[in-house]
């Protein structure tokens, strides 16, 4: 649930900061080869990974900056793609080239993106973050919502860029709490079930270790997760931290790489985490 308090905002948007700084100090540690080396997302180097995220703190910006002045309209010249997949496809090739034509100016664009973006949100306060803004997935956003949004994107993609260097990379830790607020938004839309649908309700609880269990529950038409949403039967119970649960949300995790790694124990029907992996593919 994202909260409307001011307190709470002023924290994330320094976990955003914090985020953003840190990618950008360690972006300025890479060599050329390390920028062209594959990231985790099968699509992108790391360059291309770096270069989404300079792009999307630009159009954040631009949405937000038009929100708060009353227009949540698309901008000139958007036409929405036919579907999600359609519109990530668009999106890559549109963040590879961006990136690429940046060329040595990557990093400081980074930096020049997140700057702009830290001012504006320091900016905003009050009715503000409940102003609609226009987002091309969900139509419009909350300026609140956009900012968890962003924690959401730096801090996945920071573990995609960093993963590719250290195999024990993690989520950074002042982003986790924003991260399990949000990943019953995320598990809802990320949910495909391809040609393996669940023939009724199937019903995991993620008992984590360092915060509140959270339970998802999947079936043929979606998804949906929370606190205690089914107290009785339990078909797959998982033991892990918070941080691997989020990763596996995610679709970072190998999950018999996790279990074989001591990450994470099951409980309940053998190939359900499978399963569940291949359900929720993203966008």
């Amino acid at each position: 649930m994202v909260t409307t308090d001011e307190t709470v905002i002023r924290q994330e948007i320094g976990v955003i900061r914090a985020l953003a700084d840190g990618l950008h100090g360690f972006l300025l540690g890479l060599s050329d080869d390390d920028l062209n080396r594959q990231s985790a997302c099968a699509a992108w180097t790391v360059r291309d990974v770096a270069g989404h995220l300079a792009n999307r703190a630009e159009r954040q910006i631009a949405s937000m900056t038009r929100g708060r002045d009353g227009d949540a309209s698309p901008p000139p010249g958007f036409t929405r793609p036919a579907d999600n997949m359609a519109m990530s496809a668009a999106n890559a090739d549109a963040d590879i080239a961006y990136a690429r034509a940046l060329g040595d100016g990557l990093r400081a664009e980074f930096a020049a993106r997140y700057a702009g973006l830290a001012a504006l949100l320091d900016g905003f306060s009050g009715d503000e973050w409940g102003r609609p803004c226009w987002h091309p997935r969900r139509g419009t956003m909350t300026a609140r919502e956009y900012v968890s949004q962003r924690i959401q994107e730096l801090a996945v993609h920071d573990w995609d860029i960093r993963s590719a260097f250290d195999a024990n990379a993690a989520l950074h830790p002042d982003a986790v709490p924003a991260l399990l607020g949000m990943s019953a938004h995320w598990l809802r839309a990320a949910y495909h079930p391809g040609a393996d649908p669940p023939a009724g309700v199937v019903r995991f609880r993620f008992a984590l270790s360092d915060a509140d269990a959270v339970d998802v529950a999947v079936e043929p038409t979606g998804a949906q997760a929370g606190v205690n949403l089914h107290p009785g039967l339990v078909d797959l119970t998982i033991e892990c931290d918070a941080n691997t649960y989020l990763l596996l949300a995610y679709g970072r995790l190998n999950p018999a790489a996790a279990v074989a790694g001591g990450r994470l124990r099951t409980a309940g029907q053998d190939g359900l985490l499978e399963r569940f992996v291949g359900w929720m593919v993203g966008f």
